[in-house]
């Protein structure tokens, strides 16, 4: 009779299944553990902690307990925390090593739970979004509430009038200069005189016969010449003066409105305006949109290694494309498959929410890296009703990356009823604002196609109590903007989001620009005026002076000119007395007439 069994075969396969199951039950968790711990911080840039990790595999399921995922922002912080994860995995496709979820179950989720040690790992590199965010905090700045002091302005200002005003100074100190220097060497009274001299000698030229008259009417020549050689080089030099002058006066008239000029300059520079304070909304509002836009930023940013590695590895977005082998070389063929399959995938995961507003409920369906192979997005929806200090809220979205190349991922946040407590809408020590309470019911429309960002937010506030400004306030201006913020029960506020994630502006409009614009008005206008009035008398005081030298030294030059005007009338005067002498001023013909007649042209009488 044959055995049927060997029993020394039976003993060795008894032995090798049993230090298979052994491994498994002591050693299989813990490798899980360390797996999902390990390659969780090294996708995250952050501690990820488990309690505990039970894997399954009749029926094939893993278990998590206790997991905590560090912020990697704030590493003394939980992004998310766990109490218990239970998901049932296909056993057929783990044999192809493809982990496929069929379903997930979260239980207890929390988000920004505090940690007790550091989540922080050593080497983690400094993200490039980080400068970006940190540029956003800071995109929003409250004007300065302080009325200037009109000399403390002027001590930090330079005025273009006194600018102007020295650099005409030097330029008509420079011409008085040359001016007075060339005025030396131009004819004057002393030269005039000496012509004179010379034309009274004339007077005796009729006692020397023919020969004192021909030469005294050379000598009357001669005279005329130089006077109207000296003439003539005074009147070039006064027209040059003129011209010179002319457009020095241009400067000076430029110089006399200067101040006004600097007035207008610095009253726009320093005085607030009605208008002016149209943007304090988007100021104050800014504030809280800009930190709701960084989160949902920050929060996308988490999900990117989830949904971008198609785009990563390569962007299979036709589906599994079959990979020709290189010889000599082993790579990973993905080879075609009738029904294709993601390497891993959460069908649909259940997610209970426990938030400080309350326990909200949704669903997750198609969570995987691979968008192109499955050929379905992931979609999300969570909603809750009757929360604490909520109505109602709903959030639903598509995240579509079937084609890694060109996303396309949408949101919608519907809050009703939210009842807002101790709200900080400015922080800030000029003007702290603060919402003590109110009602809002809130809307939230965001979509990123490819890498434009584009969000729409509409609210409706009712039933508001607000807090603003300082006790001890003694400024007027933030007095009478404290008291119109502090009137107002019900706002409506929208805002639009434009740009992309790592640069994106905030645009908001609401109706506290109005309030604010008429409550501050009248005061606005009356302190610009007080403002503009102490302006006039410091720049006045700082440049009367200098304005006042510069007029004297003008009138230097004016003085030259004066003088040069004297010495043209003075050798105007000598040339029309020497024409009226009786020497006849023209020259005599070259050759005299055989009759000469008795009196010479002029009134020269000839002797004889």
């Amino acid at each position: 009779m044959k055995k049927w069994i060997r029993w020394s075969g039976l003993a060795v396969f008894v032995l090798v299944v049993g230090l298979l199951l052994g491994f498994w039950f002591l050693f299989i968790d813990g490798i899980v553990e360390h797996v999902i711990e390990d390659q969780g911080t090294r996708l995250v840039g952050a501690k990820v902690e488990l309690d505990a990790a039970d894997l399954s595999l009749i029926p094939a399921g893993l278990t998590l307990t206790g997991l905590q995922v560090t912020s990697p922002e704030k590493p003394m912080t939980n992004a998310v925390e766990i109490r218990r994860v239970a998901m049932s995995l296909d056993g057929s496709n783990l044999l192809r090593r493809k982990v496929i979820v069929e379903e997930l179950t979260a239980e207890g989720v929390r988000l920004g739970t505090p940690r007790e040690k550091s989540g922080a790992i050593a080497d983690r590199a400094k993200e490039d979004g980080d400068d970006s965010a940190e540029a956003q905090r800071t995109m929003f700045t409250m004007p300065s509430f302080e009325i200037p002091d009109a000399k403390q302005i002027l001590a930090n200002e330079d005025l273009e009038t006194l600018k102007l005003i020295n650099e005409l100074k030097a330029d008509v100190e420079g011409a008085r200069e040359t001016w007075g220097q060339r005025l030396k060497e131009l004819p004057g009274k002393d030269t005039f005189d000496k012509y004179q001299v010379r034309i009274e000698k004339l007077k005796g030229a009729t006692k020397g016969g023919v020969a004192g008259a021909l030469g005294g009417l050379s000598e009357a020549q001669s005279i005329k010449d130089d006077v109207q050689r000296d003439i003539a080089a005074l009147k070039n030099a006064k027209g040059n003066l003129e011209e010179k002058l002319g457009s020095l006066k241009t400067r000076l008239e430029r110089v006399k409105k200067a101040p006004q000029a600097d007035l207008r300059r610095l009253q726009e520079k320093y005085s607030l305006s009605p208008r002016g304070l149209a943007n304090l909304s988007e100021t104050l509002l800014g504030q809280v949109i800009g930190d709701w836009a960084r989160q949902g930023a920050a929060w996308y940013d988490r999900l990117k290694p989830v949904l971008e590695h198609a785009k990563q590895a390569g962007a299979r977005s036709g589906g599994p494309e079959v990979v020709k082998p290189l010889r000599a070389g082993g790579v990973d063929v993905r080879f075609k498959e009738s029904k294709p399959q993601p390497d891993f995938l959460i069908r649909r995961a259940k997610v209970s929410l426990e938030l400080d507003v309350g326990n909200i409920g949704g669903t997750i369906e198609n969570v995987t890296p691979d968008q192109p192979v499955l050929g379905e997005p992931l979609t999300f929806a969570f909603s809750g009703e009757e929360l604490k200090d909520l109505r109602s809220v709903s959030l639903r979205g598509v995240l579509n990356h079937i084609d890694p190349a060109m996303p396309s991922d949408r949101v919608n946040l519907q809050a009703v009823g939210y009842r807002i407590k101790d709200l900080q809408v400015s922080t800030q020590e000029a003007w702290p604002v603060t919402v003590t309470k109110g009602v809002a019911d809130l809307k939230v429309r965001a979509g990123i196609q490819g890498e434009s960002l584009t969000a729409k937010i509409s609210s409706n506030l009712n039933s508001l109590d607000i807090s603003a400004g300082r006790h001890d306030e003694s400024n007027r201006l933030t007095k009478a903007l404290s008291s119109a913020i502090g009137g107002v029960r019900a706002l409506d506020v929208e805002a639009d989001v434009i740009g992309t994630l790592e640069n994106y502006d905030v645009r908001i409009r609401s109706g506290l620009d109005k309030v604010l614009e008429q409550a501050a008005g009248r005061l606005v206008k009356n302190l610009s005026a007080d403002l503009q009035k102490d302006l006039s008398t410091a720049i006045s005081s700082k440049v009367d002076g200098p304005l006042k030298d510069l007029t004297q030294d003008f009138g230097g030059l004016q003085a030259i000119n004066s003088d040069l005007a004297k010495r043209l009338t003075q050798g105007n005067d000598v040339l029309g007395g020497l024409l009226k002498q009786s020497v006849a001023p023209k020259a005599l013909p070259k050759e005299l007439p055989k009759e000469l007649p008795k009196e010479l042209p002029g009134g020269f009488k000839l002797p004889f």
